[in-house]
């Protein structure tokens, strides 16, 4: 028999969607992987962080093997929550809130309420206004990139519920799952400082990039490569 092609499973990050891992997807099909993505309930709308754990969850109860979960950002937070599945057998953080029991996002990033949160209706928007948005992600675009393209990104951000950020996590996947995380290293947006301090906590393999919060909008294609090598050299080490 045909071996089935190794599983991803893609957790978007906060105010973002499953259409920020369009590109990287599609490199990582082309590579042999089995690539699918969950959309984040809590975008647009007021539940908390436990229903994107219940969404990822359900796509986990429907796989059809051992699932890599992969998780950028925000992502972290409910992909911590629920990556104890049965089915996950890796875990990999991209730039993400790996927290311990107990912790919030709101909490991690300093406790009161950051100056670019946009409050309204139970939900927080990235920036507190459309030039602010735009602005934050130029500045974690890499040298060079047209100015319209952060535009077009910031753009296609959405309001999220302020409860997936001041909901606990209350189970801790990377203290029970093998657990990689890729570290960014010119982040703007997660100081990498404070990346560092997750990995040393979770005893995860680090793999260190030179790139700002989204590495695989900035370069899909070696990005994928990136993931690609990561996967390969934790299966030789077992």
């Amino acid at each position: 028999m045909t071996p089935s092609p190794p599983r991803l499973l893609l957790v978007h990050g906060a105010w973002a969607g499953p259409w920020v891992f369009d590109r990287l997807g599609a490199e990582l099909r082309a590579r042999g992987f089995s690539v699918d993505t969950v959309a984040l309930p809590t975008i647009g709308s007021t539940v908390d962080m436990y229903a994107d754990a219940a969404a990822i969850t359900e796509k986990l109860d429907a796989a059809d093997g051992p699932v890599t979960l992969i998780a950028h950002s925000y992502g972290g937070i409910p992909a911590t929550q629920a990556g104890d599945h049965p089915a996950v057998e890796r875990l990999v953080y991209i730039a993400a809130f790996a927290l311990d029991e107990g912790e919030t996002l709101q909490q991690a990033v300093g406790g009161g309420i950051p100056e670019f949160w946009g409050i309204a209706d139970g939900m927080v928007s990235m920036g507190r206004s459309r030039e602010e948005r735009i602005a934050m992600v130029a500045a974690d675009l890499p040298a060079g990139m047209p100015p319209e393209l952060a535009a077009e990104i910031a753009d296609a951000f959405r309001p999220q519920s302020l409860g997936a950020f001041t909901s606990p996590v209350t189970r801790v996947a990377w203290k029970a799952k093998p657990t990689t995380y890729v570290l960014t290293q010119s982040d703007e947006l997660v100081p990498p400082a404070f990346q560092e301090h997750l990995v040393s906590r979770s005893g995860a393999d680090v793999v260190r990039v030179d790139t700002g919060h989204t590495p695989f909008e900035d370069d899909p294609a070696w990005f994928a490569g990136v993931l690609a090598d990561a996967l390969a050299a934790t299966e030789v080490a077992k």
